[in-house]
């Protein structure tokens, strides 16, 4: 079988890499396509070659990349033109959304080529918007079937061709409830389409417990891409109010984007630098230092036009490694982080609220630790690699025999 991402691996989405090397674990052969080229460096101890192993998908460089449409055009007419015609030019989407679509299409051929050529009997594409696009159209070109795993933009947003991708799938992977409940509510296609709650595995044999820090001050750690939805601008304003309460302790924010320069500002503003410190991007591996030295994590995420986060990998990492979290109440978050059992959630975009959370945590380290067993007892209960792995290797087996019967 196949999995296709937009960019395949990458450091922002390592829950993929683990997902695939579960799978492979299980036995199953599985051949990696991106869209655009992968990022390079060590995603996973068990599968350092994975970007090399990657194949790319847009090279119009290369002259087979356009000499698919021509033997799909002449060999399966029938497949060729119907695609065109239904996910380009007769796709009930706006005109721009339309050039997307005709942008999609023209990857689809090379991409069913590739498949074809490799015997691949499923392609399992992660996110619903371009990779499952081009997975829509290449399975169609192929003659076999496809799925997608849906996280958060990629169907609270970016929504081009979803109702479609919905009833041609042989299931949909939602990385929570929450997503379940959004695609049925506002799809029709929904309704009728086979949407399983698959959660995002993780290795908890590697992402275990550490002893307890004993830090002066006390760290509070927060990872994730500077982008809005991940409301650091709220936590940078909670630390300064814990300053302001005189409880000492140090935050790092880790990652990089578009709001590095504002967040830096941000931090000036308020007179935090002592204590807020931005570390930039860090590969995963380097993670793990930090981990081991917090005493807390916050995710402050929030909504921003509607965009949302679905379940940071991070809030399971930290969880997993019993490191007591603070989250706010979106999207699907409170299946994990349950308020009171497994830590503790506030209402997104409140500093204050935030700010007494992670002062509960650093001072009551009774409740803290009890906040923290329970959080790994939940991800060794539903989030581990193996069983997630199990779930979808019968999700795939039942695909391709269905569609065999077809």
């Amino acid at each position: 079988m196949a999995y296709l991402g937009r960019i395949l691996p990458a450091i922002s989405e390592t829950f993929v890499v683990r997902e695939i090397v579960a799978l492979r674990r299980l036995g199953l052969s599985v051949t990696v396509f991106s869209l655009h080229p992968p990022e390079t460096g060590g995603f996973h101890p068990e599968a350092p070659d994975l970007a090399r192993e990657a194949e790319v998908l847009i090279q119009p460089r290369n002259p087979l990349f356009w000499l698919a449409h021509l033997i799909f055009a002449l060999r399966f007419p029938g497949r060729y033109f119907n695609c065109l015609y239904a996910y380009v030019l007769a796709a009930d989407e706006p005109w721009r959304s339309r050039r997307r679509c005709l942008a999609y299409f023209m990857v689809a051929p090379y991409a069913a080529w590739r498949l074809r050529r490799a015997g691949i009997q499923h392609c399992h594409a992660h996110f619903a918007n371009a990779p499952a696009s081009v997975a829509l159209m290449a399975a169609a070109l192929a003659g076999i079937s496809f799925s997608f795993t849906a996280h958060a933009y990629d169907i609270f947003i970016d929504q081009v061709l979803l109702p479609a991708k919905l009833a041609a799938a042989a299931f949909v992977a939602c990385i929570s409830r929450y997503n379940r409940r959004y695609l049925r509510q506002h799809y029709p296609e929904a309704r009728l389409a086979h949407l399983e709650v698959v959660r995002k595995g993780l290795d908890t044999a590697r992402f275990c417990p550490n002893p307890h820090p004993q830090g002066t001050p006390p760290c509070i750690i927060a990872v994730g891409r500077l982008v809005e939805t991940k409301g650091f601008h709220v936590l940078v304003a909670a630390c300064a109010r814990l300053r302001d309460r005189g409880l000492p302790c140090r935050c790092l924010i880790i990652g990089d984007g578009p709001e590095a320069g504002p967040l830096q500002d941000l931090v000036n503003d308020f007179g935090v630098n002592d204590r807020v410190v931005l570390k930039g991007k860090l590969p995963p591996a380097e993670l793990m230092p930090y981990y081991r030295q917090a005493d807390v994590l916050a995710m402050p995420a929030c909504i921003r036009n509607q965009d949302a986060d679905g379940i940071p990998t991070v809030l399971i990492e930290a969880m997993a490694m019993e490191i007591p979290v603070v989250a706010t109440r979106v999207s699907g978050i409170p299946e994990l982080v349950v308020d009171g059992e497994t830590g503790l959630l506030v209402a997104p975009d409140d500093a204050a609220a935030l700010a007494e959370a992670l002062a509960r945590l650093l001072r009551d380290q009774d409740m803290a630790r009890r906040l923290a067993r329970a959080g790994r007892n939940l991800v060794l209960a539903q989030y581990r690699s193996d069983t997630s792995a199990r779930q979808l290797r019968g999700l795939f087996a039942a695909a391709i025999e269905a569609h065999g019967k077809n």
